[in-house]
């Protein structure tokens, strides 16, 4: 196995599946994860249905899901997850800021909530928050959830 300078194995990347029903989204999230060497997107999907599929393929470490899909609502993409893989986080990524999106986002499962306004240091930041088993909301909307 390689070693990096520290003599160590490096670490496996962390495999992230992105569910999103916008091909543009997909594309320039999969752009700003590949960068960070300790992340990787193991697959893209568009609707609720080609998520869980990806899910049981792919194994991600982390999905990254739209709150609105195509075929079906975000939410019920983190329901089923966590139905079936309790332990898998999932990043909720929305255009919506509203402090009462983001609460039926954790009612629903999800480990954290990013809007889609946060810059991408922002959006690496809840990736890893929540692969170390941290909530995460953004910044922005996270002072309206006491």
């Amino acid at each position: 196995m390689p070693r990096n300078s520290s003599g160590r194995a490096p670490r496996a990347a962390r495999q992230i599946l992105i569910v999103d029903n916008h091909p543009l989204v997909r594309r320039g999230l999969a752009a700003l994860i590949e960068v960070e060497p300790d992340l990787t997107v193991c697959a893209e999907a568009s609707t609720q249905a080609a998520g869980l599929e990806a899910v049981a393929s792919f194994r991600p470490d982390l999905v990254m899901a739209d709150f609105s899909l195509g075929d079906r609502d975000g939410l019920t993409l983190v329901k089923d997850i966590r139905s079936g893989h309790s332990d898998l986080p999932v990043l909720v990524l929305s255009m919506h800021d509203a402090p009462f999106y983001v609460e039926r986002a954790f009612r629903a499962g999800a480990s954290g909530y990013v809007t889609k306004k946060e810059p991408s240091e922002i959006i690496l930041t809840a990736i890893r928050c929540v692969l170390s088993g941290e909530k995460f909301a953004s910044p922005r909307i996270a002072t309206g959830l006491d």
